[in-house]
């Protein structure tokens, strides 16, 4: 290996230490062998992780390599495999490590291998006396040691275990420095990544001054103008749905209410939106899936003065509204009501931002001479009082991950600055380049991704990767910027709004983003609503027969089902989804959070496939997706009975890890490489269910056998909570986001809901109907809503639909004539549900009052691939 490859080898290992990417790292410390990670090799011994530290050693040499301490680590590794193995007593493994990895030793140890055999024979290891006091803990830190002393005094490691000084940031630093005449290879790049063509103009009538993405629907944008106009726009037509003004009728009489809107903005669900004016008046709407809205709430006299900032926030299972003034205050309303809940006192000049943490225990302010504080509910006082890196207005937002705090605004001498804030150490982390001009007006910035920053400045907007300060690209946007403009991001990213001069607004677009513009009524919710409404209109054909079944009271069953519609074979569209193994039955079986791939579980064997547009479809054969030289994700089986393992697993929200479970150990997954990061918890108990924390990718809420949920940090190894009170199994876990709630069900047909920012019993109630408890016991599984108020609960005799605030059943259906139900989810925009039973029926329900309006025989879904075939 040249010196030039090895320089480029760990300036890329260096990069992705950087970006947390440890996976990407050992990968290439295997391939290239230019360093061996002593840290990680000790990690593994030390945590008794024996496959993945033989494979990341003999990554480096083989036995066959003539060297003496190569063979004695090799064999402590294997010893290790064997004894665990042991120790669980899975004597079948044992024994074929014995016979495979240990065979090849016993020349090395005759005595060793003898011994080891002897062991195979005895039903309990521990009773042995080599074994009787051995403590595993402290006995691999000792061969850790001495197994770390054979590798630095190795040949075959010389050179290979120190890592080369290399400076921070090196690998963007160069990236940057390319010559400008060559940018034009990183434009196409860039092009994907950051919204910088011009796809849409909006034209108003007066001079918009703040917007909003909605948070699920991605085109949809909502303005607040100078005169104070209330917009809804669909940025894909480039119409308006909706304009209103609910402060002229009160012009009329208050000629002091003449205002503009000073910030707008969307609840986390998308169900509210906050508007803040320019003199002292507050508003809260509602918002329908209609695109229409009312008003829920207003204050006229929120604050003396104007209003220059609000967040929307959870506290103790309340959706709260924060608000902040001219008048130094910093107030804090019930999204529901409108009655106001605190007041926080303490800044000496005008607040103009607000910024709650993840936590949302307490929240970030800063006022316009400079002072940051951080607030907490319970005190009602500032905990912590920071210098600002300037004064004015300055602007505060959390990355999309909240983990990351950004600043945005002037300085003593009126230029600006955009910083990223360090909350452990109360400081400038970094700032970053490109704003050092003063400004007449406050800039605007927005992030994107958890990885890109933008700003408007100077006729421009500027765009950073957040972790290097020089600016990675700036554009004009073809022209006709004001010096500051306004800017926003939708949640993806993908598209970027401008305010631009003679009261219009630009939008920019990723090459993903045109895309999304082009086919918005194609996309998974309208298409799931464009089924539903195909599905309804053939219920009053010549084919339907009459059905019946248990609903809610004072429904009309003959009235509301009518005539039940049996969908065709030619009515349908089939795919089969090849696959180069042959599995074994699929247990599990999902789509990714993105809609681009279909994930399943053969026994402890993953199998992934992924279609190359934006969404899966039967027009097109997905490819069976596994990362060249990778093994498959395998779980753990070791010593299970595969009778009675139950298979589970969860994706991230991002979709790139995957927590899964077959009987045997959790492991956590990278769905990118397919590397095994990770394995935990060894039964028993058993998992039963998985589900993510949607707000940290690192928490996992995990239910066993025995009936508890366990709250495990998968990136600290860390059991945080262990909750209890199911007293059969957990079946079915779900995480609201909106309302910091943990709902779980079990066998023992209870549901529980749980607050996990302490982690602690909330409410708890029995699946019944009429007043009656479910009397069978079988596993209960639960989905939320997508407005986040009400949940699915599949029981095999019962489908419901309940409210996560009070645990109220308020729709249901039962003893449906099909049979026992296998299990039940909504459509895409929650308008339907699908529901398979048992003896391979599948019944369309209508979500709303839970009525079956058609079905699909198994012949009809099975005709074209036999009935062996299907899955």
């Amino acid at each position: 290996m040249s010196t030039s490859q090895k320089d480029l080898y760990f300036l890329l290992l260096k990069f992705f230490d950087e970006e947390g990417l440890e996976g990407t790292a050992h990968m290439l410390e295997c391939e290239t062998q230019c360093y061996f990670d002593m840290r990680y090799f000790e990690e593994m011994m030390l945590s008794g992780n024996w496959y993945e530290a033989e494979k990341y050693f003999s990554s480096f040499t083989k036995t066959d390599d003539n060297s003496h301490s190569n063979d004695v680590i090799l064999l402590v590794v294997n010893c290790g495999k064997f004894l665990k193995a042991l120790d669980r007593k899975d004597h079948a493994t044992a024994e074929e490590i014995l016979k495979k990895d240990l065979k090849e030793f016993k020349d090395m140890n005759e005595d060793l291998f003898n011994e080891m055999a002897l062991l195979l024979t005895s039903d309990d290891t521990r009773k042995h006396p080599f074994l009787s006091d051995y403590i595993f803990k402290s006995a691999r830190k000792n061969v850790v040691l001495e197994m770390k002393r054979m590798i630095e005094a190795n040949a075959f490691f010389d050179g290979k275990l120190n890592f080369h000084n290399i400076e921070t940031e090196r690998l963007r630093c160069l990236t940057n420095q390319i010559d400008p005449d060559q940018t034009h290879i990183l434009l196409p790049t860039v092009h994907n990544y950051l919204p910088m063509t011009l796809a849409q103009t909006l034209n108003f009538s007066s001079s918009p001054i703040s917007m909003n993405f909605h948070p699920t629907k991605h085109t949809l944008l909502l303005v607040g103008t100078s005169i104070g106009d209330i917009t809804l726009w669909d940025v894909s037509s480039g119409k308006r749905l909706l304009a209103k003004n609910y402060m002229k009728s009160k012009v009329s009489v208050d000629k002091e209410l003449c205002a503009s809107v000073k910030r707008i903005l969307w609840s986390p669900d998308g169900t509210f939106f906050g508007v803040a004016y320019s003199k002292h008046v507050l508003q809260v709407y509602s918002y329908s899936e209609s695109n229409d809205i009312y008003l829920q709430w207003e204050w006229i006299y929120a604050h003396m003065g104007g209003i220059n900032d609000l967040a929307f926030s959870s506290y103790e299972n309340q959706l709260l509204l924060i608000t902040c003034g001219d008048d130094k205050k910093i107030k804090v309303w019930d999204v529901d009501t409108g009655n106001k809940q605190f007041t926080f006192r303490g800044h000496n000049a005008p607040v103009s931002s607000v910024c709650p943490t993840s936590s949302n225990q307490h929240f970030f302010s800063v006022s316009v001479d400079g002072k940051i504080k951080a607030w907490e509910y319970k005190t009602f006082v500032a905990q912590s009082n920071f210098e600002a890196p300037g004064i004015g207005h300055t602007k505060m937002a959390y990355s999309a991950d909240n983990k990351r705090l950004f600043l945005c605004g002037t300085d003593e001498g009126r230029k600006t600055f955009l910083v990223e804030w360090s909350q452990c150490k109360d400081s400038v982390r970094r700032t970053y380049h490109g704003l050092q001009a003063s400004s007449s007006s406050a800039v605007q910035f927005d992030i994107a991704n958890n990885q890109f920053l933008a700003a408007g400045h100077d006729h421009k907007i500027k765009f950073w990767d957040m972790d290097n300060v020089e600016p990675l690209i700036t554009i004009d946007a073809e022209g006709g910027l004001p010096e500051t403009p306004s800017i926003c991001f939708n949640r993806k990213g993908t598209l970027l709004a401008v305010v631009a001069n003679e009261n219009r607004i630009k939008i920019l677009a990723t090459n993903y983003g045109i895309g999304l513009l082009q086919t918005t009524n194609k996309h998974s919710a309208d298409a799931s609503r464009e089924i539903s409404e195909t599905v309804r209109k053939y219920t009053d054909t010549k084919d339907a027969e009459d059905v019946a079944v248990l609903v809610s009271p004072g429904v009309n069953v003959k009235e509301k089902v009518g005539k039940f519609l049996e969908i065709k074979n030619t009515q349908c569209q089939s795919l089969r989804l090849h696959n180069p193994v042959e599995p074994d039955e699929i247990s599990r079986l999902i789509y990714t959070n993105k809609g681009d791939a279909v994930l399943a579980l053969a026994s402890n064997v993953h199998l992934l496939w992924r279609w190359l547009g934006d969404e899966a479809t039967t027009k097109v054969q997905p490819s069976f997706t596994q990362p060249q030289d990778a093994l498959p994700m395998i779980n753990d089986v070791d010593g299970i009975n595969h009778e009675v393992a139950v298979p589970c697993f969860a994706l991230s929200k991002n979709d790139s890890y995957l927590v899964s479970a077959s009987g045997g150990m959790i492991s956590l997954f990278n769905t990118l490489t397919f590397q095994n990061l990770v394995t935990f918890m060894p039964p028993p108990p058993a998992a039963t269910c998985i589900a993510f924390q949607p707000q940290d990718n690192n928490i996992v809420a995990i239910g066993k056998h025995d009936s508890t949920i366990i709250i495990f940090n998968c990136q600290r190894q860390k059991v945080l909570a262990k909750l209890e009170g199911h007293t059969k199994r957990v079946t079915g876990l779900a995480f609201c986001k909106t309302k910091n709630v943990l709902i779980s069900s079990g066998a023992d047909t209870q549901v529980f809901a749980w607050n996990f920012e302490r982690w602690k019993k909330w409410k708890s109630t029995f699946l019944q109907v009429g007043g009656k408890k479910l009397e069978s016991l079988s596993d209960t599984h639960i989905q939320f809503h997508q407005d986040q108020l009400h949940f699915l609960a599949v029981h095999k005799n019962f489908l419901g639909i309940y409210e996560a605030d009070t645990l109220n059943c308020v729709k249901w259906a039962q003893g449906f004539l099909s049979g026992p139900i296998s299990s039940a989810t909504f459509s895409a925009d929650c308008q339907i549900v699908y529901t398979s039973f048992q003896n391979g029926m599948i019944v369309i329900f209508d979500a709303l009052e839970l009525i079956p309006f058609c079905q699909i025989s198994p012949n009809t879904y099975l005709h074209s691939f036999g009935r062996s075939m299907g899955f």
